[in-house]
Parts: structure tokens; sequence; C-alpha cells
């Protein structure tokens, strides 16, 4: 009777292992496969002819507000069967009325002084499930075409000791051809984290590393970044 009681319980422990498993699997499962952009913390708050306000760094002012949009944003239907086009201008203000005391502290800083200055921006296409941007070839077939930037005339500021820092505005048009029954496209503008682009910036413009793994967003801050999807 013993022998057969250590069988019994044997089997209803095996069985209790098993039920707890298949309680914590199915959300492994899910864990796994979430979107990579639905991890980051990001503004969702993108639109066209809407202007965002997001931060980027500055040697010895830290973060800054400064403004972009995204104009002329016109979806249509490609040459090429099956995809569609989408064409659009990115703009950013990065002027603003800098005061005396902001250029001292900037122009004297340790990392302006070691060509540091900081106030990066960004636009960029991402792949909402991976995070990754679809440079040169991609699984996705989306193929992303661009002029050179756009500069406005520099304004300059000064402090009171000879010091200056100019600044410049900046647009540029994109054009973008993509299969019609593709969800996954993101665009995204704004600032950075960092003064420099780190490694893991440079791997994702090459298409190798996630937004997630890069200087172009805070995970204290997400008004770094802001992003939309391509729904249409």
């Amino acid at each position: 009777m013993k022998k057969d009681r250590r069988k019994k319980l044997t089997v209803f422990l095996l069985a209790v292992v098993m039920t707890f498993g298949g309680i914590f699997l199915p959300s492994q499962v899910e864990a796994a496969s979430k979107p990579h952009m639905k991890t980051v913390n990001v503004k969702w708050d993108l639109k066209k002819n809407k202007t965002v306000t997001y931060k980027t760094r500055y040697a010895g002012l830290g973060m800054v507000k400064q403004k972009a949009k995204i104009t002329n944003y016109k979806i249509k239907n490609s040459k090429k069967k099956g995809y569609k086009e989408l064409t659009f201008t990115v703009k950013f203000t990065r002027q603003w009325n800098m005061g005396k005391k902001q250029v001292h502290k900037l122009a004297n800083s340790p990392e302006a002084k070691a060509d540091k200055m900081g106030g990066k921006y960004f636009w960029t296409l991402v792949d909402y499930d991976s995070g990754k941007s679809p440079e040169g070839k991609n699984k996705q077939k989306v193929v992303a075409e661009y002029g050179d930037w756009v500069y406005s005339t520099p304004k300059y500021y000064r402090d009171d000791d000879g010091c200056w820092v100019s600044l410049t505005n900046s647009s540029m048009k994109v054009k973008v051809t993509y299969p019609k029954d593709y969800k996954g496209l993101c665009i995204g503008i704004g600032g950075s984290a960092a003064l420099q682009n780190t490694a893991n910036d440079t791997k994702f413009w090459k298409g190798k590393a996630a937004f997630g793994k890069t200087s172009y967003y805070s995970k204290k801050d997400k008004s770094v970044a802001h992003f939309m999807r391509v729904t249409k």
C-alpha cells in the first residue's frame, strides 16, 4: 500500500508541474513576440503638419527643447505594381532665442571645446516589429529616397566676452516606396540624449541595431523622440 501511495503522489506532483507549465508558457510566448517599438519610451504624437517639441542635448546646457514637423505628406499608388509611394518633407527649427548666459555656458564647456557641441537631430524610418531602419536591402522591401539637407541662413548668438554660437534650421524631402500590404512602416523625428553618435547609432543607420539601442531616445524622457505609423 505504501508503494502505491508513492506512485500516486508522484503522478499528482507531475500533473501539478505540467499545469503550472501550461499557465506560464503563454505569457513567455507573448513577451517574446512583443513589437520592439511598443517597448521603447517614445511619443506617438507625430502627425502631418503638426509641430512637435523634442529635446536634444547641448554641451553645457543639458537637454534643450526644439521643434520639428512633417509637411507635404502624401500617399498614392506607386507605378510599381503592388506598391505605394509616400512623400513628405521633414523640417527642423533649431534656432531659438539663446541668451547670453547660454551662449557663454555652451561655448566654454569642456565638451564644446573638444568639438562635442551636441544639438543632434534625426528623422528615420523604422519597422514597428523589429525597430530597425530599412536601409539598403530589407525583407520588408521598403525603398527610401531622399535629397540633401537644405539649411537656412545661419543665425549667430553672442555673449559679452566674444563667444558666439551659430544655428541653422534644416529640411529634407523624402520619398518612400513600400508594399501595399506592409503595415509596419513608422516615421520618427527628434533629438538625442548624447552629444555625439554612439556605436549603436552607427549600427542602426546600417539596419543592424534596433532603435531602442540608440541615443535617439531616452528611457526617462519620451519627448526626445516622436513617431507615427503609416497606416494607408
